[in-house]
């Protein structure tokens, strides 16, 4: 399950996730100028979510599924249960291990970042089977090397 490719994958998501981190806050430095602050937040968060779904998917994963919708909606699921874990583990770390929020946040980090990374490996940006063609057995189809499809 975990492999050299995978570790590498890896690092390319955290780097990622650094990379979407300054362009968010630099974005809303920039944007603060000219607008809203909430505006500029709300500015922001779209273009570092739109460089996160596009870096991950062209070069974290190199997916090449073309089903873009779906595979946004694939992607929202992502966001919300990253989200979901962040709740949960900033919850459970003020409510027993410190009262200090950026701390509390601190932990968060590490397990949505395992679960993000794990559902766009596994579920968002996964390989997919070609359709198999109507004169074909399907049988020809079951075993599949994993590769990126066209």
């Amino acid at each position: 399950m975990i492999n050299q490719e995978r570790i590498y994958r890896f690092s390319r998501f955290c780097l990622v996730g650094g990379t979407v981190a300054a362009v968010d806050f630099s974005s809303v430095w920039l944007l603060s100028h000219f607008l809203n602050p909430l505006v500029a937040v709300s500015v922001a968060y779209f273009v570092g979510v739109t460089c996160h779904f596009l870096l991950n998917k062209f070069w974290v994963f190199r997916c090449r599924r073309n089903d873009y919708i779906r595979q946004l909606m694939q992607y929202v699921t992502v966001v919300l249960s990253s989200w979901v874990v962040t709740i949960a583990t900033v919850h459970f770390c003020l409510s027993s291990i410190t009262h200090n929020i950026l701390i509390a946040k601190l932990f968060a980090v590490p397990p949505a970042t395992l679960v993000a990374f794990t559902l766009m490996q596994f579920f968002v940006f996964r390989n997919v089977q070609p359709s198999a063609r109507k004169n074909q057995s399907p049988a020809k189809f079951d075993r599949i090397p994993d590769r990126t499809w066209d």
